[in-house]
């Protein structure tokens, strides 16, 4: 159980997230960490990369997030669009931090990481897994490493090395799982476990995950993903009309029939 839950969202989304969130969650706005960049990446982004901004803007507001706290903190970065569907750990019984694996491989990535850190890939697995458990005084130590190197904000430092010509340069995951892994050694851990990346093309939208299925689910696997690349097709037969008959009808009836008590 985590002691403080945040959920950041774009600003202009704040008070419908804060409606719709558990009590004990803390709803901040993007721009509390993209006004340090923002400007800067979109600069950098060539004209027929623009369309990758959010996919970098998020990353780096994941980094700023983590930096936003205590620095004897433990932080758990849970990407939005992944779903658990059990009780998971990321702290073993002897203090190490777990890590799920997954089985991606762009090389790009390492090239970055390798101008950054000079470091290389040395685990046999991807950490780009949805979630990433990290030390706060990790990512500070990491940070100040950059600084060092570059004699530049981390921040203008990472930017300085990512080749915006190429596509998806860099992994915020990959990048600390691998600092990590030459780093922290002993005080990590890697998970077996099984977790499903493609929910959308397993149940065609995570509206249809409900307890029951998440239930059955969760015999095989952790956790869930359902990302925007992989939505299903045809999506108006394939989603639309279900969720209209089997969701939206039948919770109108429902409050129709409460209403009428």
């Amino acid at each position: 159980m985590a002691n403080e839950y945040h959920v950041i969202v774009p600003d202009h989304e704040i008070s419908e997230f804060v409606k719709k969130s558990p009590q004990q969650f803390q709803v901040i706005g993007e721009s509390r960490y993209t006004e340090q960049f923002r400007d800067q990446l979109l600069k950098l982004l060539p004209d027929d990369k623009k369309s990758q901004f959010g996919w970098y803007l998020q990353q780096f507001i994941k980094l700023l997030a983590i930096k936003d706290n205590n620095a004897d903190s433990i932080v758990l970065i849970w990407d939005a669009d992944t779903a658990p569907i059990k009780k998971l750990e990321f702290i073993s019984v002897d203090g190490k931090l777990i890590y799920y694996k997954s089985s991606e491989n762009h090389s790009p990535y390492f090239d970055t990481i390798l101008k950054l850190t000079g470091l290389i890939k040395i685990v046999s697995f991807s950490f780009i897994a949805q979630c990433f458990p990290i030390k706060v005084a990790w990512l500070n130590e990491f940070c100040s490493t950059l600084e060092e190197k570059f004699k530049l904000p981390w921040v203008d430092a990472i930017l300085s090395q990512i080749d915006f010509h190429a596509p998806n340069s860099f992994s915020e995951y990959e990048t600390l799982g691998t600092y990590i892994s030459h780093h922290h050694a002993n005080e990590i851990s890697f998970s077996d476990r099984p977790w499903w990346r493609l929910g959308n093309t397993l149940l065609n939208h995570v509206a249809f995950l409900s307890p029951k299925k998440a239930k059955d689910l969760s015999k095989q696997y952790d956790f869930i993903s359902f990302e925007k690349w992989e939505r299903a097709k045809p999506y108006f037969f394939k989603v639309s009309l279900p969720y209209f008959f089997k969701i939206y009808l039948p919770s109108l009836f429902k409050k129709n029939h409460h209403g009428n008590l």
